[in-house]
């Protein structure tokens, strides 16, 4: 008896609270966050290795990310083989092969990542000589095995032929060209011929050409102090030897007097993928920046409640989900806008 009265003079109480709440009104915003970011010390090595640190000693952990100042590369007949460069340099070194760097990496529970403009270590700080061991030599001495290269150009090759009927990856490719033009390096497509024509010669060119510390700039954030980063900066990355490093500069980008509508048909499609795409010369640290980013929550960056969403799945009924992406970049940045609906809503929609 006194449970149910416990609960009846709950569910009272609950009624009363909410009777006293007035949903028409939206609560007033709380104070803004405040953002702080970590104080960083730096210095340059003799090589013109760049080097920026932030110490951080919450946890026994070091990360260290190396990353390329270059300008972008134009493939050409071989496009594909920057992308690759950067996958394969952590599969086999002079000195060790893909299993051995591997092992050692598992060994001390390390994570060490590798990419066409730079490479990326994390471990517990007791492990810190036996990353940058490893981090160093996957940087400076990639050999780059003819047998994990053809592993590579397989799986690449099948990603591609799935695309081809991906209508998703078919808009993004014309996409890509109508905003670029297919003679940037970000207009271009690989294809089937492409990988025909990459060797280890293209990867090996690419990291000798590229990969220099006076084009470098290396990250160290965690439990460490600048003179120990100092010290291992020199230890491991002192006799990377520096070069000069070609930059490039491209014709610009195609221009329209008029919307220009690209369509490509695929037989036997139940649906319609539509995209609105431009160039947007919106660089990282643009005075609007965090502006255009908010509006493009509210339009279509965000989740279930923004406006294309609302007006084409909720209001409309066309697709299961439109969405609208803002990206920035130091060259070029560009806006798109997309949903997959149905064919017979194509115009509509």
């Amino acid at each position: 008896m006194r449970s149910i009265f416990s609960i009846l003079l709950l569910s009272l109480f609950a009624s009363g609270l909410m009777a006293q709440l007035d949903r028409s009104t939206p609560p007033e915003a709380g104070p803004a966050p405040q953002i702080n970011i970590g104080e960083y010390e730096k210095f340059t090595l003799k090589n013109g290795l760049r080097v920026f640190v932030v110490e951080d000693h919450k946890l026994p952990m070091v990360a260290y990310n190396l990353t390329l100042d270059i300008d972008p590369v134009f493939e050409g007949e071989a496009a594909g083989y920057v992308s690759l460069a950067g996958d394969l340099m952590r599969s086999g070194t002079t000195n060790r092969n893909k299993a051995e760097i591997d092992e050692s990496i598992d060994f001390i529970g390390a994570t060490l990542n590798t990419h066409s403009k730079g490479i990326y270590g994390r471990s517990l700080k007791k492990h810190n000589a036996t990353l940058l061991e490893l981090m160093s030599d996957v940087l400076m001495n990639p050999t780059f095995p003819q047998e994990e290269l053809e592993k590579s150009l397989k799986q690449m090759e099948t990603g591609i032929q799935a695309e081809k009927n991906e209508p998703s990856a078919i808009a993004n490719n014309i996409a890509s060209v109508l905003r670029y033009g297919k003679d940037d390096p970000y207009g271009e497509v690989v294809s089937e011929e492409n990988l025909a024509n990459i060797t280890t010669g293209h990867l090996k060119t690419y990291h000798q050409t590229y990969f220099r510390p006076n084009a470098a700039y290396l990250v160290i954030v965690g439990d460490i102090s600048v003179k120990e980063a100092k010290k291992q900066a020199k230890k491991y990355f002192g006799d990377w030897e520096k070069a000069e490093v070609p930059g490039h500069t491209y014709s610009q980008w195609p221009t329209y007097e008029a919307p220009k509508v690209a369509i490509a048909n695929r037989d036997g499609a139940n649906q319609s993928t539509i995209m609105v795409t431009h160039t947007l010369p919106l660089t990282p640290g643009h005075p609007n920046a965090i502006k255009a980013s908010v509006m493009n929550q509210i339009l279509g960056g965000g989740s279930f409640n923004t406006r294309l969403f609302q007006n084409l799945r909720e209001d409309k009924g066309y697709t299961y989900g439109a969405y609208s992406r803002l990206s920035t970049d130091k060259r070029i940045g560009y806006f798109s806008a997309s949903a997959q609906v149905r064919t017979s809503v194509t115009d509509s929609a």
